[in-house]
């Protein structure tokens, strides 16, 4: 990739909440306003996941993280590899890398940011190598909304499926992007047809058990019902079969499942209904998904 002169900022973004929003809208219209490029810097691994924690699973996804980015116009999104040799970088190095390697001509960060080994770089480091590199610097004051607007806030809300509360935050449903798999077919049997995708091991999950959904397809939004974990089934699942698996049932759609394999989708849960729970007769199953449907 060809790095542009650009307006850039530089984070984790896991996210992307309204706090981050008001941060990337201000890079875009300052990157319009000097006929530059927006650009995003990310890492990857996330430096939580690489330095405290390997089974730490972000919100989003990094595809789904340059959706979202994407969808606010910016026009560049760089990923750094963090490793031992990034974590280790000194706050100047890290500097000279954003003025010179990646052609900032403008930083914009929030109050209070960090960088740089033992997070030693300030905005005053920012500010001074600005001043040596011919750029400059914009901070922009952190984002309220009652109560502050972190990560850490929001996954606390997802985790206790207050999905609503979560959305405030975020600006935005919690969300799951994918590519439709072939699952075991059970609920084309019952006549709830779904579609289904298989997150991966990055992927931070809600609980397991039934959502209110809206899927995302084609750009068209249409109400469904999602259940998340080990298939709704009236079985015990095969030891060998272990995926957590994320099946939509949309009522209103008139393709074949087997037409949907491949296509990418986006669900956005609403509103959790019940835990995920073994029945011990199709019919029963049967029934409660009819009673599910009810409530959405």
């Amino acid at each position: 990739m060809i790095i542009p002169i650009c307006v850039l900022t530089v984070g984790k973004f896991e996210g992307i909440h309204q706090g981050h929003k008001a941060l990337l809208l201000e890079v875009v219209r300052r990157a319009k306003s000097a006929g530059v490029a927006s650009v995003v810097v990310m890492f990857s691994p996330h430096p939580f996941q690489f330095l405290r924690d390997p089974s730490y699973k972000p919100i989003f996804t990094e595809s789904e993280r340059e959706h979202l980015l994407n969808e606010i116009g910016i026009d560049h999104v760089i990923t750094l590899r963090f490793d031992e040799n990034f974590a280790a970088m000194k706050a100047s190095e890290f500097c000279h890398k954003l003025f010179t390697e990646l052609k900032a001509r403008e930083i914009v960060v929030g109050e209070g940011y960090r960088f740089g080994n033992g997070r030693e770089g300030t905005i005053e480091t920012l500010r001074d190598a600005a001043k040596t590199y011919g750029g400059s610097v914009h901070v922009l004051a952190n984002v309220s909304h009652g109560e502050a607007i972190s990560t850490s806030n929001i996954r606390k809300l997802l985790s206790e499926n207050k999905l609503h509360e979560a959305a405030s935050l975020l600006g935005f449903p919690f969300f799951m992007m994918g590519e439709v798999k072939k699952g075991q077919q059970l609920g084309r049997v019952l006549g709830f047809p779904t579609l289904n995708l298989y997150p991966s091991d990055e992927k931070f999950l809600l609980q397991n058990g039934v959502y209110e959904t809206i899927t995302i397809l084609d750009g068209v939004p249409m109400k469904g019902l999602t259940n998340i974990g080990k298939r709704p089934t009236v079985t015990e699942p095969s030891p060998t079969d272990i995926r957590i698996a994320v099946e939509t049932h949309i009522p209103s759609l008139v393709a074949k499942p087997n037409e949907m394999y491949g296509r990418h989708i986006k669900v956005k849960f609403l509103r959790f209904l019940r835990p995920e729970q073994r029945f011990n007769t199709p019919e029963e199953l049967q029934l409660q998904i009819s009673k599910d449907l009810l409530n959405i």
